[in-house]
């Protein structure tokens, strides 16, 4: 009885201490802590992202670029685009002529004397067959070197013989003349009696011809043309027709880069020119039958 007694006293005493303590710790209200003592706040983060987390992105593919067109070359293009041949129609002497102040010298004499390759008697040709009329004896007998040391030797033959026709008018219009200085000599020594004359008074004068020049060059180019032609008749013949027909549908507008003596009148210029025609093609209509009947 009397540890019943004590079991329970022991109960109640501890329920109330129990419920004594939790009143007092529910009516404790402690002091703010000072701004100092004020807890830690761990700032907010983003959750981080795991490589598990992480999305495939779609791959990033370049623009398509616009093919560019290539740039133009204006220099190749206007070589190209040059402008096509003349026709030429066969003229009468006197459309064929130019009077002496409107004749003008040739640019081209050094394009023909430096024309080696390919590419350069591609556009001599092609200076020469775009104006004819512009072409010297000179201008035509460098072209001819030129495309004979290629083998080029049909258009070779043309343009000499053409060069030659050329030369033998030029011969005509801008004839010799005696030397000045000859002359001279002559009216002095006409004027002295016979014992005191110079010794050499009987002498004839000399002709000053301002062509003999191309002469000689026209002689030095021609000689293996001339080779190649002769050694068949008819070739010869075709070469002949060749130039006869070049010469007639081609005007005489160049002026001869040299110095000129007194020209022939311009009204007589038409005659001289049917005149050397004739005489010049004869000739070699003659030596080509010439050539036939000792080849048969």
């Amino acid at each position: 009885m009397k540890s019943c007694t004590i079991v329970l006293f022991s109960l109640v005493c501890g329920g109330i201490l129990a419920g004594s303590t939790d009143l007092a710790i529910a009516q404790y209200d402690p002091p703010a802590p000072p701004p100092y003592q004020q807890p830690y706040q761990q700032p907010y983060q983003q959750p981080y992202k795991g490589m598990h987390t992480l999305k495939a992105k779609p791959p990033v593919t370049a623009p398509k670029e616009e093919a560019i067109p290539p740039a133009e070359n204006k220099e190749t293009d206007a070589k190209d685009s040059k402008p096509s041949l003349p026709e030429y129609k066969t003229l009468s002497p006197k459309d064929a002529l130019v009077k002496p102040d409107d004749l003008e010298k040739w640019n081209h004499i050094d394009d023909a004397a430096l024309a080696t390759t390919d590419a350069d008697i591609k556009e001599l040709i092609y200076l020469i067959e775009s104006d004819r009329g512009a072409v010297p004896p000179q201008g035509l007998f460098l072209a001819a070197k030129a495309l004979a040391d290629k083998g080029q030797m049909d258009q070779a033959a043309t343009y000499f013989l053409a060069g030659q026709l050329r030369l033998e008018f030029d011969k005509a219009r801008w004839p010799s003349t005696p030397n000045k200085d000859d002359v001279a000599e002559k009216q002095k020594d006409s004027k002295k009696s016979p014992d005191q004359a110079a010794p050499n008074s009987n002498r004839p004068v000399r002709m000053d011809n301002p062509h003999s020049g191309i002469s000689t060059l026209g002689s030095q180019i021609g000689t293996p043309i001339i080779s190649w032609v002769v050694k068949n008749p008819q070739r010869m013949n075709k070469a002949i027709k060749a130039a006869q027909s070049w010469d007639n549908s081609s005007p005489y507008a160049y002026l001869p880069d040299y110095a000129l003596t007194e020209p022939v009148p311009f009204e007589k210029w038409e005659k001289l020119l049917v005149k050397t025609r004739e005489a010049y093609f004869s000739k070699m209509m003659n030596w080509s039958k010439l050539m036939e009947r000792s080849k048969g």
